[in-house]
């Protein structure tokens, strides 16, 4: 048994509404932060690192027979191609922000993040389109092609710019959230690029089963949080429509582990 999906569905439970009533009650929509400390969010915030660690404990080191097979190419088919056109939305953003602040003063180190953000935003987003196009036809033509590194590449790049961003980002429980979704899902990719590539194919699982799940957590309890929140919601509304998506694809991929007997 994959007891690893157990513990998601049980932080799941747990996280999801709590957090949802969290962003209700207890969160300031200026700052992003809590209003104050009590026991529902101790509750969240220790069901929300044992899980995940939980997680990736058994999927690394405690569990160890593995095993992947895709059961579901149409969902992941539709989520790819929604991933792919959200990447793709994402260079097209930061294009415009960076064509209306030309005749401002923009940091070097910024404009080559932002640019280079641009490039795999682009390159990342035709490589899931061209993956949910072969999820449909159950064909994974480009097996063992370098191409799955850009997504990897664009992640990186969007930790980094949350960082940049929100200096004080480790008290804002959405931006928190989010980073860490984009921090798992940099790893999911790591483990899928392995599987797709036919790299260390059992590590790749193993990799899939710990990350996707730990980035599936993260992101759909941050986005609960927006919705309950959703007249003060301080994240964009296209963030929180990346990281719902991004969310699904990593569950999506990574229910197709399971345990040989």
């Amino acid at each position: 048994m994959n007891i690893s999906k157990i513990l998601f569905v049980i932080g799941a439970i747990v996280c999801l509404p709590l957090y949802g009533f969290l962003c209700i009650t207890n969160l300031d929509p200026t700052t992003g932060f809590f209003t104050s400390s009590n026991l529902l969010t101790t509750v969240f915030y220790g069901v929300l690192i044992a899980v995940p660690v939980l997680i990736i404990l058994l999927s690394t080191v405690i569990q160890k027979r593995f095993a992947f097979s895709i059961s579901n190419s149409r969902m992941l088919g539709v989520l790819s191609l929604l991933m792919g056109a959200l990447m793709i939305a994402s260079g097209v953003i930061h294009l415009m922000n960076l064509l209306s602040s030309a005749f401002s003063t923009v940091m070097s180190s910024t404009l080559i993040i932002t640019a280079l953000q641009i490039v795999m935003a682009a390159l990342s987003g035709i490589v899931f389109l061209h993956l949910g196009i072969c999820y449909f036809k159950e064909n994974i033509s480009n097996r063992g092609s370098l191409t799955f590194l850009f997504p990897l590449v664009w992640a990186l790049i969007a930790c980094v710019e949350m960082f940049r961003d929100y200096p004080q980002i480790a008290g804002m429980p959405e931006r928190t959230l989010y980073l860490l979704c984009l921090l798992s899902f940099t790893l999911f990719l790591m483990g899928q690029s392995r599987i797709l590539s036919d790299v260390d194919f059992i590590k790749g699982v193993r990799w899939i089963n710990a990350f996707g799940m730990c980035a599936a957590l993260f992101g759909l309890t941050m986005t609960a949080g927006e919705i309950a929140a959703f007249s003060s919601m301080s994240l964009p509304v296209f963030d929180v429509l990346l990281a719902f998506i991004l969310s699904l694809y990593c569950l999506a991929f990574s229910f197709n582990t399971y345990i040989e007997k």
